[in-house]
């Protein structure tokens, strides 16, 4: 069993190491958006897991845009992008704070959700 530990552990560092290098960039930035925002209303949310998968809820359009059940989510260039099969949708993000996330579209509508 020791042997297989070590080899374990070993593959475990190397992944660790492989992992970190793209992490420090991609997650900090998407480990932001874990957890669950609500718009001020409380009418509707959205909750970021760290498995790149996001749920929103509520009825009616999430401000500009009708979005409601699970999606995929990636980010680049302060760009967020929401995947349901073929069809998605770009949005740009900003953080005003740390518990305030600013999703808005190139037409300029906002819209401003307060993390739980």
């Amino acid at each position: 069993g020791e042997k297989k530990m070590k080899k374990l552990w070993i593959g475990i560092g190397i992944f660790a190491l492989i992992g970190l290098t793209c992490l420090s960039g991609c997650l900090d930035e998407k480990s932001k958006f874990v957890g669950t925002w609500q718009t001020q209303d409380g009418s509707k949310s959205m909750t970021f897991d760290s498995n790149n998968k996001v749920t929103i809820t509520g009825s009616g359009p999430l401000g500009f845009v009708s979005l409601s059940g699970i999606y995929d989510f990636s980010i680049a260039n302060q760009k967020i992008t929401f995947l349901s099969g073929d069809t998605g949708i770009t949005l740009n993000y900003s953080f005003s704070s740390s518990n305030q996330l600013i999703l808005s579209n190139d037409q300029g509508a906002s819209l401003l959700l307060t993390k739980k």
